[in-house]
């Protein structure tokens, strides 16, 4: 063979291991593709409550002077659109920032909730633990009420004529069933509250519009304490009612109590957890800002009791300022005298399913308790 044909064949030889990798290449991003295709049916597919094992404490939806609405026509994707309320939107929105107030829809469970002469509205005081009802002719009426009246159980400088007013003695739980909000609402929610229904004959049980974090369904709000629960079956959601009937805080799924901020819905389930279930009185834990004094205290006792985890966390870190700017403290004191320092760490959710259909994506940071807490008596 001459040098020509040589370098000839050695061309040929490369030319075609050449085309063997880019065959070989493109057949890896085929593959790839589909499984990338795979993994995209895969997510639209899936309930995002089936999706991630994000922590409850501290996602409870915020409330503190809190309407729920008993409102039996359709209630769309968002309850206050034009689409839903038509010109009584704007007014009504103005009246709810005006009182500083969040609302929901709610209707009894089953075919027979959509049928009902008469209407009701509850108004809770979260943050006291206090609720009030009365007869509504439909959501309208709310323009005329002296809101911060009627949350205080007097019917104040109402236009409406007098009717009752009666505080509700009993706990409330509000289930979410709203399926035009995200399909794990409708498809958990309804049969836990057709379940729950079974088991209470008066107005303990409601379905309610979308009630903040459908990730957890089902999701409930339990008043007038304003706590919020998910992830919990039928038996634990009718177990989380009679107990607190009886005036104990039920533990289970709970997210937190919409009055306190996200470190302090945190704060106030670790202290819970700490005395135990069936301890501590409902709604009877206060979260509180943390004072400097407090701080430094429950500082130095958790500094000595965990120096070299302490230590640990220094080293990891530039500085102690950088440390302690992922951490938070709140204060909560109980019924019986005691007060209890809580330090916590912002901590990743990980990945997330805000609702089903939508591509998981980085959830926002929540709080961890970073146990031991300091605990004294005033």
């Amino acid at each position: 063979m001459t040098t020509k044909e040589g370098y000839m064949e050695e061309k040929a030889t490369q030319e075609r291991a050449v085309e063997r990798t880019r065959s070989a290449h493109q057949g890896d991003e085929a593959h790839q593709g589909d499984e990338a295709h795979q993994g995209d049916e895969a997510w639209k597919s899936m309930r995002c409550s089936d999706f991630g094992h994000e922590a409850l404490p501290g996602t409870a939806k915020p409330m503190t002077l809190f309407l729920a609405v008993e409102y039996l026509k359709g209630w769309g994707r968002d309850i206050m659109d034009d689409d839903v309320l038509g010109d009584l939107t704007a007014p009504l929105k103005k009246v709810l920032k005006d009182n500083g107030a969040s609302m929901q829809f709610i209707r009894k469970p089953g075919k027979a909730g959509q049928f009902r002469d008469e209407r009701k509205l509850y108004i809770a005081r979260t943050d006291q633990g206090t609720c009030f009802t009365t007869r509504i002719s439909g959501v309208e009426d709310l323009l005329h009420l002296d809101i911060q009246a009627l949350a205080d159980g007097t019917w104040g400088t109402s236009e409406l004529p007098a009717r009752p007013v009666d505080r509700v003695n009993h706990p409330i739980m509000l289930v979410c069933t709203h399926g035009k909000r995200d399909r794990c609402c409708a498809i958990k929610g309804r049969p836990l509250a057709a379940g729950m229904q079974t088991c209470f004959s008066g107005d303990e049980v409601w379905e309610t519009s979308h009630s903040k974090g459908h990730r957890f369904a089902a999701t409930m709000i339990l008043l007038p304490w304003g706590y919020s629960y998910g992830r919990i079956p039928t038996s634990q959601a009718i177990d989380a009612v009679k107990t607190s009937a009886q005036g104990h805080m039920y533990l289970t799924g709970l997210r937190g109590r919409g009055c306190w901020d996200v470190p302090g819905q945190t704060a106030e389930i670790a202290v819970a957890q700490q005395l135990g279930a069936h301890t501590v009185p409902v709604g009877s834990l206060v979260v509180r800002t943390t004072t400097d004094q407090e701080h430094q205290r429950a500082e130095e006792k958790i500094a000595a009791d965990t120096h070299d985890r302490l230590a640990g966390a220094a080293q990891r870190n530039a500085t102690p300022n950088d440390w302690r700017s992922q951490t938070a403290w709140r204060t909560v004191e109980t019924s019986r005298g005691d007060t209890w320092v809580v330090q916590l760490e912002q901590v990743s959710a990980g990945k997330v399913m805000a609702s089903c259909g939508k591509p998981p994506k980085d959830g926002k940071p929540g709080w961890h308790n970073m146990s031991p807490r300091s605990r004294s008596s005033r």
